[in-house]
């Protein structure tokens, strides 16, 4: 331990603070500095600019402090990347933190740290001993489907599904065996269901979730619900040969149901949608209170979407409104 008599507080406490900014999982504020450095704002803001001008820190356009990486044993940007774009390109999308040092050129811990940063961030999770992409990646690529696919099909879509039936409308993406929300359009209604966007959802409850399997290998599904240890959400069971029995028939008639699978007291409909290169690219659901639609209704809503998606991509400029079907 050192000796009291000999350290220098002021260099003392400005490693506390570069300590305090390198340890963050994202930039601080100046206020959070001082804070948990347990010193005023003006004299973190003196010892920040200190730290600033000789480059160990950097302030961003929301003002806020981050540690320059590349010193001190921390992995810079481009070593970044290069992890996320080595466990995407990894088969299975998957790799072990010594897989990644070796390939990167550094050693475990290093790599360890700047994948806690990465997972503090929601950008890579652990899942069997190893890393893998985190579904909270779709919020970079959110403003590209807001430009293109998402805008131009998929929102008009659910504005027109919304004003039709009145109730809640969710735009789901495939991620494995589950699912995650991207776009939500609450229902207008007091007394409705809405789930949260970037939320994740398993593949075998719900409508949107059994929407999806259907598309999928049948083989491939039966081989994974064989080994499944399934979540029970609300009241429902899984039973795996009454859900193969289900997908069958969702597969004939082209639409899914559910009834309280994920939302206790909640009824959905939904379709997956194929895109021009006939890939599925997400599942739209139509979701709602069990007491307000009859299971007449979920069938009328289940033909109607089924319709109005089988023409989603030859719609004109001048396509007739859909049409209340249920009463």
């Amino acid at each position: 331990m050192a000796d009291g008599q000999y350290t220098l507080k002021t260099v003392d406490r400005a490693f506390q603070l570069l300590r305090i900014v390198m340890d963050a999982p994202a930039p601080l504020s100046l206020s959070e500095i001082a804070v948990a450095a347990d010193t005023s704002t003006s004299n973190a803001f003196r010892f920040l600019k200190t730290l600033e001008a000789s480059g160990h820190v950097v302030r961003d356009s929301a003002k806020r402090y981050a540690a320059v990486s590349g010193g001190g044993g921390e992995i810079g940007l481009n070593r970044g990347v290069a992890i996320l774009d080595l466990i995407a390109a990894a088969p299975g999308g998957a790799l072990s933190s010594e897989d990644l040092a070796s390939a990167i050129g550094v050693d475990v811990p290093q790599v360890e740290r700047a994948l806690e940063k990465l997972r503090a961030r929601s950008v890579v999770e652990r899942s069997d001993g190893a890393w893998v992409l985190s579904p909270g990646m779709m919020r970079f690529f959110r403003p590209l489907l807001n430009d293109q696919f998402l805008s131009r099909f998929i929102r008009p879509l659910m504005v027109e599904l919304s004003e039709t039936f009145g109730e809640t409308v969710s735009w789901f993406v495939p991620h494995g065996w589950e699912q995650v929300v991207v776009e939500v359009l609450p229902s207008p209604h007091p007394i409705r269901f809405v789930l949260e966007t970037g939320a994740r959802q398993p593949a075998y409850l719900g409508a949107a979730g059994k929407a999806h399997l259907a598309t999928l290998d049948p083989d491939a599904v039966a081989a994974f619900l064989r080994d499944l240890e399934p979540i029970q959400l609300t009241r429902f069971k899984l039973e795996t040969e009454a859900l193969l029995d289900e997908l069958t028939a969702i597969r004939a008639r082209g639409y899914a149901t559910s009834d309280g699978e994920r939302v206790e007291g909640a009824a959905s409909v939904a379709v997956a949608i194929r895109g021009p290169d006939g890939q599925v690219v997400g599942v739209i659901s139509v979701m709602m209170p069990k007491f307000r639609k009859s299971a007449a209704d979920l069938r009328s809503i289940g033909e109607t979407l089924k319709a109005r998606v089988a023409a989603l991509f030859d719609r004109g400029e001048e396509e007739t409104p859909l049409r209340e079907e249920t009463k």
